[in-house]
């Protein structure tokens, strides 16, 4: 995907060889998965994941915005982002805030989850994880995700996209198109079980031993 979009390495396109990064996921502990559950209030709810720095360059502000385009239809949606929010060397957060503060019922910051087990769960949790990135490279988070049987939905973006194309377990979107976003998250969710394929299925595809 890199070199089909690249100016300088198209022309080598029959000498480029695809080797993906191993990624690994501990399988999800139905008990950590139920405790997350119950300490943030989300028994009941459709919760959709964000996993990763809240930057401007990965724009989890569309994801915010694409709340209203889906709440009729799940009412009970929640947010739920993983990862630091406070940024020592950006503002975007502080920047989001008045938007933040007007969904903040439905927005879930759990911060930084910095034991493995713990991301596996919080994967699990999530009915559908979302990159709506901006620039991007591989997503690994939607890899992980994968492994743990949530579906991904990702922006349009060379590189990231390659995860949902080679496994077809998710959907892509435009880059910056929050209707196209809420749409592709809105597929998701009405239709699960098609997108979500065997653990073995996606390891096979990110093997440490491939």
């Amino acid at each position: 995907d890199y070199a089909a979009t690249s100016t300088s390495l198209r022309p080598f396109l029959p000498q480029v060889r695809v080797i993906y990064p191993p990624i690994d996921a501990l399988p999800p502990d139905p008990t950590g998965v139920e405790e997350l559950r119950r300490r943030f209030g989300l028994e009941g709810k459709t919760v959709v994941g964000y996993a990763g720095r809240f930057v401007e360059e990965k724009r989890p502000d569309l994801l915010i915005q694409a709340i209203p385009h889906l709440v009729e239809r799940y009412p009970e949606l929640r947010l739920v982002l993983a990862g630091e929010y406070l940024i020592r060397y950006e503002d975007f957060y502080e920047r989001c805030l008045p938007l933040i503060e007007q969904y903040r019922e439905r927005i879930v910051f759990l911060g930084l989850l910095r034991e493995a087990q713990q991301m596996s769960d919080f994967y699990a949790l999530c009915d559908v994880l979302a990159l709506p990135s901006g620039t991007e490279c591989f997503g690994m988070v939607q890899a992980e995700a994968m492994l743990c049987g949530t579906p991904v939905v990702v922006s349009d973006t060379p590189g990231a996209r390659e995860v949902v194309r080679v496994t077809g377990m998710g959907e892509i979107f435009a880059r910056c198109d929050v209707p196209g976003m809420a749409a592709a998250i809105g597929r998701v969710l009405a239709n699960r079980a098609h997108y979500v394929k065997p653990r073995d299925q996606v390891a096979a595809t990110f093997s440490l031993e491939g």
